[in-house]
Order: structure tokens, then C-alpha cells, then sequence
């Protein structure tokens, strides 16, 4: 499996390019600070929760409060998913119709 230039990855997808590949809502936004309903512990049970869940866009990570989840933008979208990182970033590629980014050997 050749291996994925992961720093690459990040810079072509931020965290605000990965929540609008999930159409994520936030209910709140204060600049580069964005609080919502978190898409994966509301997902699980219906009850709702509107700001456990906190963006930084200029530090591209994001964190529930409630669940734990916590990272980058392709955790985000690794935990969409719930699959391993290598699998979850080449459906990412797929998913923007962008080529994947292949470390030099």
C-alpha cells in the first residue's frame, strides 16, 4: 500500500473544507470559533445537544465536550466514516474528485 503524504492532505483539506463536505450546521460562530450539535454522539442518540461541539478553524481541530471526539480534519472525517485513517483520507480524495497525495519514494 504506498504511503499517503499526510501533511499534504491537511493542507489541501482544511477543517472548514471538511465540514462542508459533511454540510455541517454549527450554531453558533464567533470569527474562527464555531460551536453545534456534534455529528457523531447526537447521531447516536437523538437527544440534542447544541454547542458540545467546538471548531478552531484557524488551528484546524475541533473537540466535543461531550463525547471526546477530538483532532484535525481528517479525523473528522475518519470518524464520519469510521474508518482507518488511510482509507478515510483516500475516500476523501475520492469524495472532492481530487488525486490523493503519494509520498516520494
Amino acid at each position: 500500500m504506498p504511503a499517503l503524504d499526510y501533511r499534504e492532505l491537511r493542507r489541501r483539506f482544511p477543517l472548514r473544507r471538511v465540514l462542508a463536505l459533511l454540510a455541517y450546521r454549527p450554531t453558533a460562530r464567533h470569527g474562527d470559533h464555531w460551536r453545534g450539535p456534534c455529528p457523531f454522539c447526537t447521531a447516536i442518540d437523538a437527544a440534542p445537544y447544541p454547542r458540545y461541539f467546538a471548531v478552531h478553524l484557524a488551528r484546524n481541530v475541533f473537540q466535543c465536550f461531550r463525547c471526546q471526539a477530538r483532532g484535525n480534519a481528517i479525523d473528522l472525517w475518519r470518524l464520519h466514516l469510521n474508518l482507518p485513517l488511510h482509507a478515510a483520507a483516500l475516500e476523501l480524495c475520492r469524495r472532492a474528485q481530487e488525486s490523493p497525495p503519494w509520498l516520494k519514494p
